[in-house]
């Protein structure tokens, strides 16, 4: 059987009963704070751009654009909570990177509130898109060349999955699926630090839910659109991708599970996040006042995709610097940290013209920031396995303060409360659309 159709089979045969249970709560805690990130990315500057633009093209009124107060066709509805899921750079990551939520929860969520589908099917949707995603992407990263940023290669992939499954396509639907979103994949990593990173992953969800929906009306591609001597593997990765990772063993293990996922604790790239923790233990551990640091180095592996001086809030996501000059000038990392306001601030300006970074850190990949004060006293601070990751994960309260955070942006606290029962219980939830309706409302301050 052909690689497609393996994937295609795998994707029709399996239903919510037969995802083990570990895998059913590890989809949930990531389906909740996927929809936390939608919400909260709902109200960025971004967001004002990409929700008018969506509204303005018009569609069909089917399925909600979060906190915007209209709905559109799914594929469009998609795009916009896609690029809203990525834009805070605040989703779940797994290894390797490839951001699975924000490509493949807008699909399954646009599709299902259009068709009524209940939560457990949401839950085999997006563990299924996950799985294929993760999949495609470990099985392509050493052959994948780093102009490519990797959700616009797979993310379409793990979309049309997500999307097959909350339709109920049949393999030869789900064939066709895969087929025609094999065609929809790109992305450039040179856009990084810009408002079209987002677009990527927002692709990734309207290609997904398109390709589901044509497939359910009969639209035809190649049924070895993954494998052909001139299909995406050849193209993309010159042939260069593991079958037996992208196929072996399908249920046998769940990427969810094993390896499972890094839970971000500060709304950043993942490889920022031990810089921002190890600056946070720097000034907490050592009770230092930021107005007495003279000079900060931050040891670690590499410099990180954006320089010292990022060009703007959002840029600074990226940025090593950035990242440890406002925690160690703020005490904190938050959502509010990568404005143009922030980033632009004369404290910020004149820290960050005392941080270095020193790219060959440690061999155990730990981030080692060290300070030395205007006494002349040299402090310090690591981290290893920032909170949040696989191997030191976040408790429920903690991952409950960050999503109720995210929520409160958007959200009013009884809706806040009313989003997370049903999410909480999601595998109960009757019909989607009874989630996607609060969701869907005005965010506060839009009328």
């Amino acid at each position: 059987m052909s690689a497609t159709r393996t994937l295609a089979q795998f994707i029709s045969d399996t239903d919510f009963a037969d995802l083990p249970p570990p895998v059913v709560e590890a989809a949930k805690i990531a389906i909740l704070d996927g929809v936390a990130n939608v919400v909260a990315g709902s109200v960025q500057e971004l967001a004002d751009i990409i929700g008018r633009y969506v509204q303005d093209a018009g569609g069909s009124p089917q399925s909600s654009v979060v906190g915007w107060g209209y709905q559109t066709n799914p594929p469009a509805a998609a795009f916009a909570n896609g690029v809203f899921g990525h834009c805070l750079d605040y989703e779940i990551q797994g290894f390797p990177p490839t951001h699975g939520t924000s490509s493949c929860l807008p699909a399954a969520l646009a599709l299902a509130e259009q068709h009524h589908v209940p939560g457990r099917r949401v839950i085999t949707a997006y563990a299924l898109g996950w799985e294929i995603q993760g999949r495609l992407r470990a099985a392509s990263a050493p052959a994948t060349r780093p102009g490519y940023h990797p959700p616009g290669l797979v993310g379409p992939l793990g979309g049309a999955a997500a999307a097959a499954k909350t339709l109920d396509l049949d393999t030869e639907q789900t064939l066709m699926a895969l087929g025609i979103a094999a065609s929809r994949t790109g992305g450039l990593t040179a856009n990084t630090g810009t408002m079209v990173k987002s677009t990527h992953p927002g692709n990734a969800a309207r290609m997904g839910a398109e390709a589901g929906i044509l497939a359910a009306m009969g639209y035809t591609a190649s049924d070895e659109a993954l494998e052909s001597p001139v299909g995406y593997a050849a193209a993309l990765f010159g042939g260069e991708l593991d079958w037996e990772v992208a196929t072996g063993s399908l249920g046998a293990s769940w990427r969810l599970a094993d390896p499972g996922f890094d839970i971000k604790r500060f709304p950043a790239q993942v490889y920022m996040q031990n810089v921002i923790e190890a600056a946070l233990n720097l000034r907490e551990q050592n009770n230092v006042d930021p107005n007495n640091i003279q000079q900060v180095t931050i040891h670690r592996r590499g410099r990180g995709h954006s320089g010292p001086v990022p060009r703007s809030g959002l840029d600074g996501k990226f940025s090593v610097e950035y990242c440890a000059a406002a925690a160690l000038l703020d005490g904190h990392v938050g959502i509010d940290t990568f404005t143009d306001a922030r980033r632009f601030a004369p404290d910020m300006e004149d820290m960050l013209g005392r941080i270095q970074v020193e790219p060959e850190g440690p061999e155990s990949g730990a981030t080692l920031t060290t300070a030395v004060l205007k006494d002349g006293a040299t402090v310090s601070g690591e981290c290893a396995a920032f909170r949040g990751s696989a191997t030191n994960p976040m408790s429920r309260d903690e991952r409950l303060a960050k999503v109720r955070d995210c929520f409160q942006r958007a959200l009013s606290d009884s809706d806040t409360e009313r989003v997370l029962e049903m999410l909480e219980n999601l595998e109960h939830l009757d019909d989607t659309a009874q989630l996607m309706s609060v969701l869907g409302q005005p965010a506060a301050g839009r009328g």
